[in-house]
């Protein structure tokens, strides 16, 4: 194991095996936290307070973390974090132990062992704990959850309870992928990943009345974007195996992404830009090249992702990791 530096003394930060980190006190806490999610505010916690998370990366953007905290804390997503560090994720805490509510947007929604609520980083909110508590936080990009449910802040702040038959279904998936991932292959996470965003959009559906999803051409065309963000690592996604896979022509699927004012190509080159945009800024994957993380997002080829993403960005990759580097140091 190894100390972190850059606390207040007295507190510490911990890297111990398979990726877990502890933290010792408040600053400790906070960094840690907003390290491994989005930028946090974090308000009064207990004098012994003690907390560790142990990631795991589902797929170019989808991580389970696991939370596990000893003592009362109050963390919060405030309005100025919303506006300097911009983030368009959600979040959704499946609480395994201990009490907490999630505050945003009006709703309060108690968290109870088995249940578990969504909060959207794009707008302020706060996780209130009174006591210890495991979580297990699935980090997801809006779009990948909007294709599947339709507007998001209208799921967010409301409680699904540990009753409910599909956050049953939900929790035992989620529960397995945070027992079992290390022994996965990246493939394998990456597919139960989608499993379970799957899973749990059914349970929002289901929480929110039972509103199925959109039928027909618009149900088509949202199966066929969720598919590409869900394997945009694979290179051999194209829009003639997208329309295989759909079991339409290349011209019929060409029609279904005009209507969004765009090309099957051109939305999987858009997407796989975007989630290597995130993963460059994003802290917890400092430890990989430029390289590896164009080959996360499906290019094979480092020139041809450098050409594309200045074109996107108007600066070559490397050069906004170094940016977002200087920025955060600062």
């Amino acid at each position: 194991m190894a100390d972190v530096p850059g606390t207040e003394k007295g507190e510490r930060t911990v890297r111990g095996r398979e990726g877990a980190v502890t933290a010792r006190g408040a600053d400790a806490w906070a960094q840690v936290i907003s390290e491994s999610f989005v930028p946090l505010s974090l308000g009064s916690v207990s004098d012994e307070f003690r907390g560790s998370v142990r990631p795991s990366d589902l797929g170019p953007a989808l991580t389970l973390t696991d939370v596990r905290t000893h003592g009362h804390s109050v963390v919060a997503r405030t309005a100025r974090l919303v506006r300097t560090e911009p983030s368009d994720d959600c979040l959704f805490s499946l609480h395994l132990e201990g009490e907490g509510a999630v505050v945003q947007g009006g709703h309060e929604a108690r968290l109870r062992p088995g249940g578990g609520a969504l909060y959207d980083t794009a707008r302020p909110y706060e996780l209130r704990f009174p006591t210890g508590t495991r979580q297990l936080v699935l980090q997801i990009p809006r779009q990948h959850l909007s294709d599947r449910v339709g507007r998001v802040e209208d799921l967010c702040g409301r409680a699904l309870p540990a009753g409910q038959a599909s956050v049953r279904v939900l929790t035992a998936c989620v529960k397995e992928l945070a027992d079992t991932g290390d022994r996965l292959t990246v493939a394998e996470r990456a597919e139960l990943g989608t499993v379970a965003v799957d899973l749990l959009a059914s349970a929002l559906r289901a929480g929110a009345g039972g509103d199925g999803p959109p039928d027909g051409r618009t149900a088509l065309r949202l199966a066929m974007r969720a598919f590409v963000r869900d394997h945009l690592a694979d290179p051999r996604l194209t829009p003639e195996a997208l329309a295989r896979q759909h079991g339409i022509s290349v011209r019929y699927t060409a029609q279904l992404f005009a209507a969004d004012g765009t090309s099957p190509a051109a939305f999987i080159r858009a997407e796989r830009l975007r989630a290597a945009h995130r993963m460059l800024v994003d802290p917890r994957f400092a430890g990989f090249t430029v390289s590896a993380l164009a080959a996360r997002c499906g290019f094979t080829d480092r020139t041809t992702f450098t050409r594309a993403f200045v074109r996107e960005f108007g600066l070559p990759p490397a050069a906004l990791r170094a940016a977002r580097s200087r920025s955060t140091r600062t």
